[in-house]
């Protein structure tokens, strides 16, 4: 009973709204790695105004990523901020071969798509690929150990583990980050915040068995504040 409290407790806390200066607006520019390849760019739009967020990734791959059925792209999630907590309202994806549409509530995630509709229930918050990363980035230092996330239209749990103040070094950039990582089967996520940057993404990772498959590198900030 004792530990089903502390549960709740933590659960409840964890995804509060830490930084008194977090981010605003920014838009900022990424080089798409594939097996250390530069296959494409990707571009993302944060929008912070109002109790609203509302945040954007879009992927252009070249022809290096077209030859393993990579192209364009589209992420787009709309979450809320309520008594500093921030909640997942709607997401969309869209690719070559995929489109769809989600809505959070209470009980779950309710997914439209071409194919079907279908509603996935569950007892926890639910997050997108894109919320997910905007609340890794506003709730530092206050994370919650486990996510429920929705990829691809199936809803998975993610473990993560977190580290604090090291260095990345990207080219001939060092930043003061700190990181979050969960596996799952063969592979591992990283995810790489700047605190010189208001928390700000500056690159995701992906390893299979050891070995780098995906990497998603910051190249440019356009602007922020």
């Amino acid at each position: 009973m004792i530990k089903n409290i502390v549960i709740i407790v933590f659960a409840f806390s964890c995804n509060n709204l830490h930084a008194a200066d977090s981010l605003k607006n920014v838009e900022a520019n990424y080089i798409f790695y594939y097996k250390n390849i530069a296959a494409g760019k990707m571009v993302l739009k944060i929008n912070n105004e109002k109790n609203r967020i509302t945040a954007s990734t879009i992927y252009e791959g070249n022809l290096i990523a077209s030859m393993f059925g990579k192209g364009t792209r589209s992420e787009v999630a709309h979450l809320e901020i309520h008594n500093s907590k921030i909640t997942p309202t709607n997401y969309s994806y869209k690719d070559n071969k995929s489109l769809y549409h989600i809505i959070f509530n209470d009980s779950g995630a309710s997914v439209s798509s071409e194919l079907k509709d279908f509603h996935l229930p569950s007892k926890n918050i639910i997050y997108d690929p894109v919320s997910l990363l905007i609340v890794l980035m506003y709730s530092y230092p206050n994370f919650n150990e486990e996510y429920s996330v929705v990829s691809k239209k199936k809803l998975k749990e993610y473990s993560f583990s977190f580290k604090d103040n090291i260095e990345h070094t990207i080219g001939e950039n060092k930043y003061n980050v700190f990181s979050a990582k969960y596996n799952r089967g063969r592979k591992t996520n990283y995810y790489f915040f700047s605190k010189d940057h208001k928390n700000l993404p500056v690159s995701i990772m992906i390893k299979k068995d050891g070995k780098e498959k995906i990497r998603i590198d910051l190249s440019e900030i356009k602007y922020m504040n």
